[in-house]
């Protein structure tokens, strides 16, 4: 069964636009601006520290070379240059991660974007689609009764059917719903009736398992369902 879906909301249509306008700020260069700058930071940190390490090898090996001990020169050396490649590797892994988050963080924020963006193109379309149909409908009322005709025929194995609609539209369509009632596909218990607490775009086909939902409303979830 359809469900009925609420239209002419203004005040979900005044969110889904702002939304929108929020999202077409978006600009995801400035993400990845943000991301060059970090790398570049590391890049200068490790630049840095291997200046110093340097620096400190240096120191050592001209201590060394005062005391005159060789043995202790190249082990100092060697040990320096440990130390130098150690945090070499170390700020080499920090910038790794660095850019891993950061190239994470852009596709979280693109997908989170992206869903945003589908939500409100999705309520975008509908509005659209209900004002073009609203307006076929003031002219073109064979609209209803083809929706009508779909729902009597998707469950014509019931015992009896009753095709609802509100009193002006069959007023404007009553004899094209009376002959397709008539129909000898249809159960012979299949008649039409009126119902003024319907919305005049409305469509409804009763049956002992339940009613069916046919009309404008009806229609324009079908829609949004496949647009998701």
């Amino acid at each position: 069964m359809a469900t009925v879906l609420k239209s002419g909301d203004r005040e979900k249509q005044k969110a889904a636009a702002q939304h929108a306008s929020a999202i077409a700020g978006f600009n995801l260069s400035d993400l990845a601006d943000e991301g060059r700058t970090r790398l570049e930071q590391c890049r200068l940190q490790v630049q840095e520290m291997l200046a110093k390490a340097e620096q400190e090898v240096e120191g050592i090996r001209k201590a060394a070379q005062e005391l005159g001990y060789q043995q202790g020169l190249e082990h100092a050396a060697i040990d320096a240059e440990k130390k130098l490649q150690a945090k070499a590797e170390r700020q080499a892994q920090s910038s790794t991660l660095v850019m891993e988050q950061t190239v994470k963080q852009i596709r979280d924020t693109h997908a989170k974007w992206m869903e945003s963006y589908g939500e409100v193109l999705t309520e975008t379309a509908l509005a659209a689609a209900e004002k073009i149909v609203r307006r076929s409908l003031k002219t073109e009322p064979e609209l209803l009764v083809a929706w009508a005709k779909e729902a009597l025929y998707s469950t014509r194995s019931a015992v009896s059917l009753t095709l609802v609609v509100h009193p002006e539209t069959l007023a404007e369509a009553g004899p094209a719903f009376e002959a397709m009632v008539m129909s000898p596909s249809l159960p012979e218990n299949t008649h039409v009736e009126t119902d003024g607490s319907l919305d005049k775009n409305d469509v409804v086909v009763r049956q002992d398992g339940g009613d069916i939902q046919a009309g404008l409303a009806a229609q324009l979830e079908r829609l949004k369902e496949l647009l998701q």
